[in-house]
């Protein structure tokens, strides 16, 4: 392969400069590009946005679309509702556009298929096409110093790849959004065996995160070994099962995927592996949801301490994680249930006793595992042991034709290669984060309750900025630079930020610059705002539906303050579309319950 070909847009005039560059365009991202689009302040001012996506068009969890899933929050938790119910952008408004609004409320459903869901942000997603680049994978993102031998940044450059042809572009922009979704979490234990990759390989060994096309390339074989075993192309005992397979957790992917597998391979033995003795429902009760999602319980996690967050944390998981929908549960027990009960089928079509079988390990860990056989024989061996403390049993082999591995998905920006340029910027990307923080006067610092009385002391502006150094990530979402106010020491007489914030926080809104900045004139002058990655600072609800509509209103008061106050230099930038303006007649309050002028809609959307 030739070496990929770069190209850079270059322009004169830094209003070319992207104000906001989007990584990734799932519902965070989504829901952001409509607030700024529904934004009368971001239109008046010409706000330049864009938003790169490595898939080729639009999906949202389209590996896991599986018959008769459904959706587990409720449709008003949508892209626009939250933060103004009277924008165009409403699941009610898709429904109504589509025709189908008296037949939803006909079905008198609680909450939508994830297929509909699906379609509804698709749906959304292509009225946006104009500021969406599909196909880029980004590679890095840069700084740009604001002057030769300055440590001091202007800019951030972003460089993607083009995933049809290899080719390397690069963007500039004072403010880029990274919303990429979570990283599958593999347990150590089954590492080995996980494909290299898992999107271009027939493997025995799959992540929910690829389940259906992964299923797809190895249905052929799995049939073909079924088929065999069953004896109809080749000797074999019909009593044996034709195909073995497993499904590692005990969520809601999980035990979707499970019951997909007995679908498909209804002759199949599946067995579902977890730790845990049971299987439990997800707590799905009001208060709880409240306490746990209502966008105001933001507020009331981040300025908890650290142990109130841990408990707030664990308490809630059963909302979320290793926690299954009642109606899956029930699905799951009829499954079992039916098995029992002995009747062949009295005619060709008609339901009767299945040759396969539907098995839960609970109590059960794997311990190794690793790959055995060749070709159309390998299968995957796994070291399995009780989880019981008293148990007495020996670890056992189990031999399955393939596994899947339901264990969810792992968010953290230090996580994410691209964002290794910036390491040495930041505390939350930084592996010698500790080492700085001393260097900078601020060794070892807990958010104890006695620090935090001792900050509270000096005002509420050094108890956020305690937060801040010690979670790297401020209020409003934006990685907390070294450069920044938050490592400024008392004494050294530093200008008073601004206290106002999105959410009532008192995080700083205008540029993170600071003349006095740890005592040089250097600062790092653009924001990187992080979704979905913050479950330790700001609670549950940041990588789930709940608040995605709520916090795009946030973020665009926090953008606009800081563009607002943004100086523009004379250099060379890359070119990007202008946000569309909705209206030149009203200039709307600068918040995230804008209104949008409907009447204008179609005009707008023709960008």
């Amino acid at each position: 392969m030739s070496p990929a070909k770069t190209t850079t847009a270059t322009m004169k005039g830094e209003e070319d400069v992207y104000d906001v560059l989007g990584i990734g365009f799932g519902p965070a991202n989504l829901s952001l590009a409509i607030a700024l689009r529904e934004s009368a302040e971001a239109s008046e001012r010409g706000l330049r946005v864009g938003w790169l996506e490595r898939q080729p068009s639009f999906g949202w969890h389209t590996t896991l679309l599986l018959p008769g899933a459904q959706l587990q929050v409720s449709p008003f938790k949508d892209l626009a509702t939250m933060r103004d119910p009277t924008s165009s952008y409403t699941f009610v408004n898709y429904l109504h556009t589509k025709g189908r609004l008296a037949g939803y409320i006909n079905l008198e459903a609680n909450i939508p298929s994830r297929r509909e869901w699906s379609a509804y942000l698709t749906w959304a997603a292509q009225r946006m096409d104009g500021v969406v680049t599909y196909s880029q994978e980004v590679v890095s993102i840069e700084p740009v110093p604001s002057a030769e031998g300055s440590d001091g940044v202007r800019l951030l450059k972003v460089t993607s790849r083009n995933a049809r042809n290899g080719e390397l572009s690069t963007r500039l922009a004072r403010n880029v959004t990274i919303a990429p979704g979570g990283l599958p979490r593999i347990p150590a234990q089954l590492a080995n065996v996980y494909p290299a990759k898992p999107w271009s390989e027939a493997a025995r060994v799959i992540h929910s995160s690829t389940f259906l096309p992964s299923l797809a390339a190895i249905e052929p074989t799995l049939s073909a070994q079924a088929t065999a075993r069953l004896g109809r192309s080749s000797p074999a005992s019909a009593s044996s099962w034709p195909l073995r397979l497993a499904v590692v957790g005990s969520g809601q992917s999980a035990a979707e995927t499970s019951l997909h597998l007995r679908r498909t391979f209804p002759s199949a033995h599946v067995s579902m592996i977890f730790r845990a003795s049971a299987i439990v429902p997800s707590d799905d009760s009001t208060f709880v949801n409240a306490a746990a999602f209502d966008p105001e319980r933001t507020d009331t996690f981040w300025k908890a301490g650290l142990q109130e967050r841990a408990d707030w944390i664990r308490e809630y998981k059963r909302t979320n994680y290793s926690v299954v929908r009642s109606d899956v549960l029930n699905a799951l027990s009829t499954v079992m249930y039916d098995q029992t009960i002995e009747l062949d089928a009295p005619w060709p079509g008609a339901d009767g006793h299945a040759p396969g079988r539907f098995e839960m390990l609970c109590n059960t860990q794997v311990e190794s595992s690793r790959l055995t056989g060749a070709g159309d024989d390998q299968q995957v061996e796994l070291i399995v042991s009780s989880t019981k403390p008293d148990a007495d049993s020996q670890p056992r082999t189990l031999k399955f034709d393939a596994v899947v591995i339901g264990t969810g998905f792992e968010r953290a920006p230090s996580m994410l290669p691209f964002l290794q340029p910036l390491a040495s910027h930041f505390p939350a990307l930084d592996a010698n984060a500790d080492a700085k923080r001393a260097e900078l006067g601020f060794p070892l610092e807990t958010e104890t309750l006695e620090a935090r009385r001792a900050a509270a002391e000096q005002g509420d502006d050094a108890e956020e900025r305690l937060r801040e150094r010690v979670r790297g990530i401020t209020r409003d979402y934006r990685l907390v630079p070294y450069a920044s106010r938050a490592f400024v020491k008392a004494s050294a007489n530093a200008p008073s930020p601004s206290t106002s914030s999105p959410g009532s926080s008192n995080s700083s809104d205008t540029l993170d610059v600071d003349a006095s900045s740890n005592g040089t004139s250097d600062a790092f002058e653009p924001a990187v705002y992080v979704l979905g990655g913050n479950e330790g600072s700001h609670g549950l609800s940041d990588s789930l539906l709940s608040i995605v509509a709520w916090r795009a209103g946030e973020l665009t008061e926090s953008i606009l303050r800081r563009t607002a106050n943004a100086t523009r230099s004379a250099a060379a930038v890359t070119a990007a579309p202008a946000v569309p303006s909705l209206s030149k007649t009203t200039a709307a309050p600068s918040n995230h319950l804008a209104k949008p002028l409907i009447a204008k809609l179609d005009q707008a959307l023709r960008i």
